[in-house]
């Protein structure tokens, strides 16, 4: 087996998205743990209004810079790794960039976004509003967090595991 060499530049950026890749989840695992099931607890025109501010808020936050700057860096660290990197690394590489764009960029995208739109757009008072936070908000929108979540946190330590064994 060749022996894997991966740039300077490549190992800095693998331990950065390391980091990156756990706090990302961090949050995520926050929202799925116990930020969702209090926002259950208090009343559902409470837990609306609490979620529809957050939805807005995090467009302007620095999460969103370190979500949208791991897809980038997750799409170079595949390519990368499918390209220049050998022996063990390659796949867990691959796999930890992999998870991050479909784990948690393409299930953001096709189903929390649409889920929070359809949030944004409802009266808090109107009893519609009322059973879809309660039996359709509250249930997908945390198990597509709690994908998220595991997506991250594995895609973390796929990568330390490759710089570990390079």
């Amino acid at each position: 087996m060749k022996a894997t060499i991966m740039s300077l530049w490549f190992i800095l950026l693998c331990a950065a998205s390391v980091i990156a890749y756990a706090a990302i989840g961090g949050v995520f695992l926050a929202f799925s743990d116990f930020i969702m099931r209090s926002f259950n607890l208090v009343s559902a025109q409470g837990g609306i209004e609490s979620m529809q501010v957050i939805n807005v808020e995090i467009m302007r936050s620095v999460f969103m810079v370190l979500f949208m700057g791991l897809t980038l860096v997750s799409l170079i660290i595949t390519v990368y790794a499918a390209v220049n990197v050998d022996g063990t690394p390659k796949p867990l590489l691959m796999l930890a960039g992999g998870l991050y764009l479909v784990g948690v960029f393409a299930v953001t995208a096709a189903g929390n976004v649409p889920l929070n739109n359809q949030l944004a757009a409802i009266d808090r008072a109107s009893p519609q509003s009322l059973a879809f936070w309660k039996q359709t908000y509250m249930t997908s929108w945390v198990t597509l967090n709690s994908l998220r979540t595991l997506a991250c946190l594995l895609a973390s330590g796929l990568t330390l595991a490759a710089l570990a064994i390079r």
